[in-house]
């Protein structure tokens, strides 16, 4: 019987800003590009990184530093890597978080808050178990906050606060250890095959893999229902 209820956050729950990997790449652009690389050229720099980080973090089960993967992409657009200090790095980070808060995620879909609020007036606990990139766990934390989502919430776990990543033992072990419940008890939540439904199950968890971003609560009743 399911009483608690795991939920990846990216793609599963909220999605980017539309404007804000734009005006990242902006501000990247106009502070860091010696070989005038286009806001377009620097997403996809961005991008890429992006995706060796999560494969390698996904391969190994941990999580390269966000500042790490800054400098890396700063050595992409040119700049000399002597002149890449941690206190450069802290400040371009903080920048661009600071974006990140101005052009704040939104919901998947419309279904998502009163998703949320039903499962957890039916009783389930609920938790946050989410892989970060480029936006730590603190700061997605506030913005659940201001996105009013937070409250339904036991706890959440993040990778860049745990040092280890999904699909590896330890992640969900992470999760596990603050349920209160039997493993077999605990539903995991995520559009990533890989890492949230394949992880989860070997693991020892339930798990759904979401694979339509217009899902509801109804998807998640009836999954419940067909695997108790």
């Amino acid at each position: 019987m399911i009483k608690h209820i795991s939920f990846d956050l990216w793609l599963t729950l909220i999605k980017s800003h539309p404007e804000f990997k734009e005006k990242r790449a902006e501000f990247l652009k106009q502070e860091f590009n010696p070989k005038s690389y286009s806001v377009r050229e620097i997403m996809d720099i961005i991008q890429k990184t992006d995706k060796v980080c999560d494969r390698w973090n996904e391969i190994s089960g941990k999580k390269i530093p966000t500042e790490w993967m800054y400098r890396r992409i700063l050595l992409k657009l040119g700049i000399d890597q002597k002149l890449v200090s941690n206190s450069l790095l802290m400040k371009i980070k903080l920048h661009i978080n600071n974006l990140f808060g101005n052009f704040q995620p939104i919901f998947l879909n419309v279904s998502t808050e009163p998703l949320l609020y039903s499962l957890k007036n039916e009783g389930y606990n609920l938790n946050i178990s989410s892989n970060t990139g480029f936006i730590e766990g603190e700061i997605i934390s506030s913005t659940l906050r201001n996105l009013n989502i937070a409250r339904f919430f036991d706890f959440s776990v993040f990778s860049d606060e745990t040092g280890v990543s999904k699909p590896s033992y330890g992640f969900f072990e992470k999760v596990f250890e603050q349920t209160g419940v039997e493993k077999g008890e605990v539903l995991h939540i995520g559009d990533n095959y890989k890492t949230d439904y394949k992880g989860a199950l070997r693991y020892g968890f339930k798990a759904l893999h979401i694979k339509n971003q217009q899902y509801t609560i109804n998807d998640i009743k009836k999954h419940i229902q067909e695997n108790d």
